[in-house]
């Protein structure tokens, strides 16, 4: 009982509620590795202006996805953890696994004094992000740094590991195609498959940030493991937020533009987030969708995250095996 793996998403608010999204958004918001202005000058508009006004608007689309069992990313992230917990325990080994928020709840912090207080030597961190960004993997990883390092009593003697990225691994590939087959298996064939993933701003792309390439190394071996060729598929990124250059091709673009290409029937697909939530169900699901047929598109497919899928949760179990990253 002396290693655990902690899987660590993005996280969520703990209500779709106003005051609730207010606090989450806070603290996300406030990290300088989401944005990267001057500190005095952002933290002056976002206290000022966007906490006042996002937070309501944020809500109403929290609880047009909000679940029996609350947020579907906590909900889904969890569920991934029991499932890994059965496979372990089905397979013999004698691995222990645990769930973390960078952002809200369940914290890192608190997760972290839990194993080491339960008596584990080594953990493991695991980001649920495939594509390695300084604005999600990297931001973790300082925090746990930062909260080991300012308790050096208490984690003594800890190692702690981290999974870089797994943008690439043969059996998240794997998963990803048996996901889209598996859609498609009763839909008429796209014109094309859609990958959207997130973007970040332009210019935070560089040595350190490899994230834009790891998102076309996923697509790229997501088609070939489905024999598709480059006509058959494409690459786009969502989510796109304030007035800055964000890596293109922007999905909002492409959704306008694919009806006038005589693309009429599109699947789109998520290889970026492990686990479906506000940005996947709502932005993609609903958002898109409307956008798409508002604009001449007849069929309009969203494809499902990994989510807990066998195939998803056997590559988790090799995956975290293998950390790439020494912390503590």
């Amino acid at each position: 009982m002396s290693k655990i793996t902690i899987l660590v998403n993005l996280g969520t608010p703990d209500q779709p509620y106003e005051k609730e999204v207010r606090t989450y958004l806070r603290e996300f918001l406030s990290d300088k590795f989401v944005i990267r202005l001057p500190r005095i000058f952002w933290l002056t508009l976002l206290n000022l202006v966007i906490l006042r006004t996002r937070p309501k608007k944020s809500a109403e689309l929290y609880r047009k996805v909000w679940t029996q069992w609350g947020s579907p990313l906590l909900f889904h992230t969890y569920a991934q953890t029991g499932q890994l917990r059965k496979l372990n325990e089905k397979l013999g080994f004698n691995f222990h696994f645990d769930t973390a928020m960078r952002y809200g709840n369940p914290s890192i912090k608190k997760i972290l004094y839990r194993a080491v207080n339960n008596g584990y030597k080594e953990i493991t961190i695991l980001p649920m992000f495939p594509q390695y960004s300084t604005t999600t993997t990297l931001s973790i990883f300082e925090l746990v740094k930062s909260i080991a390092q300012k308790d050096k009593k208490m984690f003594s003697g800890v190692k702690i590991n981290a999974v870089n990225s797994f943008h690439d691994n043969k059996l998240y590939i794997k998963a990803c195609a048996q996901k889209i087959i598996n859609t498609q298996k009763t839909l008429d064939k796209p014109d094309i498959l859609l990958f959207s993933f997130h973007g970040i701003p332009e210019s935070y792309i560089g040595d350190d940030e490899p994230y834009q390439k790891e998102c076309i190394k996923t697509a790229q071996l997501i088609a070939e493991e489905l024999n598709l060729n480059d006509q058959q598929y494409e690459i786009a990124f969502q989510s796109r937020f304030g007035k800055a250059e964000w890596i293109k091709p922007y999905l909002s673009s492409r959704l306008e533009q694919l009806p006038k290409e005589g693309i009429k029937n599109i699947h789109v697909f998520c290889p970026g987030f492990s686990s479906d939530c506000l940005e996947t169900i709502d932005e993609i699901g609903r958002e898109s969708r409307e956008d798409y047929m508002d604009h001449g598109g007849e069929k309009f497919t969203f494809i499902p995250c990994l989510n807990s899928d066998d195939k998803f949760i056997e590559a988790l179990m090799d995956i975290h095996t293998s950390p790439t990253l020494h912390i503590l």
